[in-house]
């Protein structure tokens, strides 16, 4: 079943380079404007080694992979694994000269995803689920051709 949730909406981008390069440490990816870490209090996020604001903290754990670079913008996918029955929720995370813009709500059905990239459009594919994420979406676009954020 192909099931289509959101389609949200990031940066307004000439040209959109797309990257699943593997960090040296799950919990790590280096972006352009320094060092993104799930390693800090609580498994919240560092830039830099200093916090985020607005706060961003993972459940047993926060992983950070950089996926894509567009402009002066870096986009990276972040994923809260642990918790009692819940794999993993993913969450979009946008980081610029100025600091990281507003991440989206953690999403996802609690079931591992398998992302994908073609163009400017991210696709994590989620597992059927049971339980109270049956009615979750299997799938989540995310495209970041354009400026701002929807949902539908």
């Amino acid at each position: 079943m192909h099931l289509s949730i959101a389609a949200l909406s990031f940066l307004t981008m000439g040209g959109v380079s797309l990257t699943l390069a593997l960090a040296d440490a799950p919990r790590e990816a280096q972006t352009r404007y320094g060092l993104a870490s799930g390693t800090g209090p609580l498994n919240t996020l560092l830039i830099n080694g200093q916090p985020t604001t607005p706060k961003i903290a993972g459940n047993s754990a926060l992983f950070v992979q950089k996926i894509a670079e567009s402009g002066d913008t870096d986009v990276v996918l972040l994923t809260s694994v642990g918790g009692q029955a819940c794999d993993a929720q993913y969450s979009i995370l946008q980081v610029t000269p100025n600091g990281i813009k507003t991440p989206t709500p953690f999403f996802g059905n609690c079931s591992t995803a398998k992302p994908s990239i073609s163009g400017s459009k991210i696709t994590l594919k989620f597992p059927r689920n049971i339980g109270k994420y049956v009615t979750t979406p299997a799938e989540v676009d995310v495209d970041i051709s354009h400026e701002g954020c929807t949902s539908g």
